[in-house]
């Protein structure tokens, strides 16, 4: 399940599922192509996932190539343990922009 806030420029796409797979990353990219334009600042919250697979990580890197073909931007935040180190073995922590708080994710985006 995926629910959207609203953070002045920033949409805020908050994963409220466990476990990230194609499907969960297939509905994140649905979203996030649907506010294209207007909207061009993003921010993922994976607060509550714990576990990201590859077709997960397939669908956020798709999703990472349409941010960035629409002259849009990304930051991913709130990443566990254990989603973060899925991140570093794939070397995925060097394509998307990563921040340990929301906050820090919007104060990242807010700073251009």
């Amino acid at each position: 399940m995926i629910t959207v806030s609203n953070h002045g420029a920033i949409q805020v796409i908050h994963v409220e599922s466990q476990i990230v797979d194609s499907r969960i990353a297939g509905a994140i990219r649905q979203t996030v192509a649907g506010m294209v334009p207007p909207h061009q600042l993003f921010v993922i919250e994976f607060g509550k996932t714990n576990l990201i697979d590859s077709g997960g990580l397939a669908g956020l890197v798709m999703l990472q190539k349409f941010i960035k073909n629409n002259g849009c931007r990304l930051n991913l935040c709130h990443l566990t343990k254990t989603v973060m180190s899925v991140f570093q073995m794939t070397r995925m922590d060097k394509v998307f922009v990563l921040a340990d708080t929301l906050d820090n994710a919007l104060n990242n985006l807010n700073a251009g």
